[in-house]
């Protein structure tokens, strides 16, 4: 069963809904000028060799689709996830530029990917750098940013908190902030971040035909950067938001046409996605862009890392956490919940390829937040939960898988 409310399509099991914007494409957020600079600045740099895109086709059959792909960023640059392309080329660009001094300070505000590919490139460029962090992250996060050489200060609330923290102390003290979450007064920086992870669908182009792309949400940085490459390279190419349903704050904001927080505690199991606040420069560019804004219990992503983990016979096994396999359990969702039929209609997937892009936070631990196992983390269907701790208690530090579906509309030829 399903009611729908204006393109508005609630599950009424309560594990994943969609909001359908009616919207006319723009270009995206980028010029064909800045992919030059962005294309320049790695081709400059060949030692900064792109990741694999691993086709899943058992995977794909079981869902009936013609084909899906993984873009597994666990090798990205040595540092296992995708946040670095951003950090590294806003970084390197404001040296270039004299923004940027050798010596001077950097910070931002993670969850822990972003702070520690941000502590590796301030490292790399002989800055130092502040990583300001909710208190209850976990403290292997913390360990691993502070192990790139970065002081890390933990403030009371959430990331959104830390980001105001964070702004009164750099305006304080000259410091420069690096973050992909924009305020007025505060965008270049976050542009160039974007831009820098337009990388990833650069190479994904190369490697795979596609239609569609499934995208986890966050503050709306990385859904940005992709939404922004399709339009501009792909304008037919469907994407679609993934998040948790206790912090969708872009489904949020695309039902009202808007940035708007949500409320409530954040409590998801999905540590990385556990953001309050749209960034307005990326809300307003990606909004155009996004086809479908889909929310969904923390269950189907704890299905895709089961998924990945212990793949059908022939696909080749990814260990993901829970933030990172947000954009497959979108997927599955998609694909295997009654109440999206309407919503696979609507946007003209009954039949796709699908690539799904992987980050690695082999930095943190699996999306767990508090410091300790999260709770009601069963699988749809099943008792069974993908092992956050190994046998002998001590807590196993996984890949987070960034999932992303690149989907094309029909079947291969027979």
């Amino acid at each position: 069963m399903r009611r729908n409310y204006n393109w508005w399509t609630i599950s009424l099991s309560n594990t994943v809904s969609a909001v359908l914007p009616r919207s006319t494409r723009t270009h995206g957020l980028f010029s064909a000028e800045d992919y030059v600079q962005m294309r320049a600045f790695f081709t400059a740099r060949p030692h900064l060799v792109a990741t694999p895109t691993t086709s899943l086709p058992s995977l794909a059959q079981d869902l009936g689709l013609a084909g899906v792909w993984a873009k597994d960023e666990s090798g990205r640059f040595g540092l296992n996830a995708f946040k670095l392309l951003g950090a590294r080329f806003a970084i390197e660009t404001l040296l270039a530029e004299g923004q940027l001094q050798s010596g001077d300070t950097v910070v931002c505000a993670s969850e822990g990917n972003h702070g520690r590919a941000v502590a590796r490139a301030a490292h790399d460029a002989g800055c130092a750098a502040r990583v300001y962090m909710a208190a209850d992250v976990a403290q292997a996060r913390v360990d691993a940013i502070a192990g790139e050489g970065a002081e890390v200060i933990r403030v009371q609330g959430s990331y959104d908190d830390a980001v105001r923290i964070l702004q009164g102390d750099a305006a304080a003290n000259g410091w420069t902030v690096i973050s992909d979450t924009a305020w007025p007064g505060y965008e270049r920086i976050p542009f160039l971040i974007m831009l820098g992870y337009t990388r990833m669908m650069d190479e994904a182009d190369r490697a795979a035909n596609f239609d569609a792309v499934f995208v986890q949400g966050g503050v709306g940085g990385l859904l940005c950067a992709i939404a922004s490459w399709c339009a501009f390279h792909r304008p037919t190419c469907a994407v679609i938001s993934v998040e948790p349903t206790e912090a969708a704050c872009l489904q949020a904001s695309a039902r009202a046409g808007h940035p708007v927080a949500v409320e409530g505690p954040l409590t998801t199991t999905l540590a990385g996605l556990r953001n309050r606040e749209v960034s307005p420069l990326a809300f307003d560019a990606l909004l155009p862009n996004v086809d479908a804004f889909m929310a969904i219990d923390d269950r189907w992503a704890h299905a895709a890392m089961r998924a990945l983990a212990k793949p059908i016979a022939g696909d080749p096994r990814i260990i993901g956490g829970a933030s990172g396999s947000a954009a497959l359990g979108g997927l599955l969702a998609l694909c295997r919940d009654r109440s999206m039929r309407a919503t696979r209609r609507a946007l003209g997937l009954d039949h796709f390829h699908a690539i799904v892009q992987a980050r690695d936070l082999r930095c943190a631990q699996p999306d767990q937040h508090h410091g300790g196992q999260p709770a009601a983390q069963r699988e749809l269907g099943t008792e069974t939960q993908p092992r956050h701790e190994r046998d002998d208690g001590k807590e196993q530090l996984l890949q987070d898988f960034t999932s992303a579906a690149l989907v094309t509309d029909k079947l291969q030829p027979d």
